[in-house]
Order: structure tokens, then C-alpha cells, then sequence
């Protein structure tokens, strides 16, 4: 019985794999284990397997890819620090899940009162549309001339206080259905993954300081002139496929960057 078969006789969660799936390049410069991070960091963007679900041990993933088990627990914990994988004492490594209240799930935050703090910031949809965005948005969510986009515009708003316009472009063929979702009292990032099996992984974010017009001045009750900071993030599913387009411009004022570095 071949090492693959073996695996898979025990009932090991590996889903169609196949024997590239272990391919290693004996010939490559980069040491065995971060070939090892590279291949797992495949097959979970693959879904070979899914999210909270375990992977082989190392014992079996060592004989899979002919190596030491000493070699696979060294990409296993890079991954594991990496937030990928998490571990189990006395069961394994599992396939972890994304932490919403953890650093990533805002990337910014807005300075208010002691007695607010903890309050969710709630949303005021203005308008949604599906729509042939421009090249620029395209060419970011790294989509087709015909390919279209959901759009939503929206104001976030601690209780009846305006803090920042957003627009928002998700692509339609992975979102399509979204614009019907009530997003007002919800948190973005799990709706993506719970509804549309899109689990945001990591983000690019953009910021820098300008000044209101005054029709911004309006929409976020300030004067004409007043400091705001633009804010423009790029999220990324497993394979580092973008997801999400988001520009937002928010009252200076109320402005605190907040960001884990771990």
C-alpha cells in the first residue's frame, strides 16, 4: 500500500489528493520546510481541507512527503504562528478559522467617550447597485472587462453620531445575493465567510490625511475644510485572490489608528 492510500485507509480528512499535492523539489534552494508551509498553504487554499478541520499528523505527513518528522513540525509551527493552523493538545493541527474580534477585523478604530467604548458601530446603507466598475477597481479585485461588482455606499455611525462614508465592490460571481443581506447591525467579514464560504485571510490598507468638501462636510456633519483620513483596504481570501475593495473617509476628529502586530 503506498504512503498516500495509507493516509487516506485511516480515514486521514485528505480529499483528493493527489501525489503533486506532496511533490517535493529536491533541487530548490529553499529549505524542505518552508516547500512543506507552501504545499499545506495549497491545499488548504484548495479546501482539500476545510476550515476547523484536522490535517494529518506529523508522523503521517512526514512519510508523505519523505521527510523528517523533525522537517514537519518546523513548517507546522510557522504556519501555526502564522495563524493558519492552530493546534490541539494531544490531537493534532486543525485548519483555523478567522478570529473577527481578534487585530485584522479592524484595522482602524475611532476614539470616544470611556462610557462608549465597546458600543458597535452600526451602518446606514445609502445605496447598493451591481455594476461594470472601472479599470482602476478591476484591475485591483483582478477582474474581467465584462465582470461586474456589487457596490454598496454606507455610513458608519456610533449611535446618531456620523463617523466615515465607505464604498464598498465585491465581486459579483463570488458575492451575488449580498446586496440583499442587512448589513446595518452585522460585522462584514463573517457574513463573507459564513454565506459565501469566502473567508477573508489577510488585507492591504491605505491611509492618508485630506480635507472635506463640502459635500463630505455634509455627510458626516463637519465643516467644510475640517481634517479627514482616506482609508482605502484590499482583503484577500486563501490563494491571495482580493475579495474586497473598500475606500473610506472618516472624520479626523474621531480618528485613533489601532493596529496588533503579533
Amino acid at each position: 500500500m503506498s504512503k498516500l492510500s495509507a493516509l487516506s485507509a485511516r480515514k486521514i480528512p485528505i480529499k483528493s489528493v493527489n501525489k503533486s499535492a506532496y511533490k517535493m523539489d529536491l533541487k530548490s534552494s529553499r529549505p524542505l520546510y518552508i516547500q512543506i508551509t507552501d504545499l499545506i498553504r495549497d491545499q488548504i487554499a484548495q479546501k482539500v481541507w476545510p476550515l476547523d478541520e484536522m490535517i494529518p499528523s506529523e508522523n503521517e505527513l512526514a512519510a508523505a512527503y519523505e521527510v523528517s518528522v523533525g522537517t514537519v513540525k518546523k513548517a507546522l509551527s510557522v504556519l501555526v504562528n502564522e495563524g493558519l493552523l492552530y493546534r490541539r493538545q494531544g490531537k493534532g493541527s486543525f485548519v483555523s478559522r478567522p478570529d473577527f474580534k481578534r487585530s485584522f477585523i479592524r484595522f482602524f478604530r475611532y476614539g470616544v467617550d470611556d462610557e462608549q467604548k465597546g458600543r458597535f458601530i452600526s451602518s446606514r446603507v445609502l445605496n447598493s447597485d451591481i455594476i461594470t466598475p472601472d479599470r482602476r477597481i478591476r484591475d485591483i479585485l483582478k477582474l474581467g472587462d465584462d465582470e461586474k461588482t456589487i457596490t454598496i455606499k454606507r455610513i458608519r455611525c456610533l449611535k446618531d453620531l456620523p463617523l466615515m462614508l465607505e464604498d464598498l465592490y465585491l465581486p459579483y460571481k463570488i458575492f451575488k445575493g449580498f446586496d440583499e443581506i442587512d448589513i446595518s447591525q452585522e460585522l462584514l467579514y463573517p457574513i463573507y465567510d459564513e454565506k459565501f464560504q469566502t473567508p477573508i485571510i489577510w488585507a492591504d490598507e491605505y491611509l492618508w490625511p485630506t480635507i472635506a468638501d463640502a459635500s463630505l462636510a455634509e455627510t458626516l456633519n463637519i465643516d467644510p475644510g475640517d481634517p479627514v483620513i482616506s482609508i482605502e483596504r484590499i482583503t484577500y481570501t486563501y490563494g491571495d485572490e482580493p475579495v474586497e475593495f473598500r475606500s473610506s473617509i472618516g472624520r479626523g476628529d474621531k480618528f485613533r489608528y489601532h493596529i496588533e502586530i503579533r
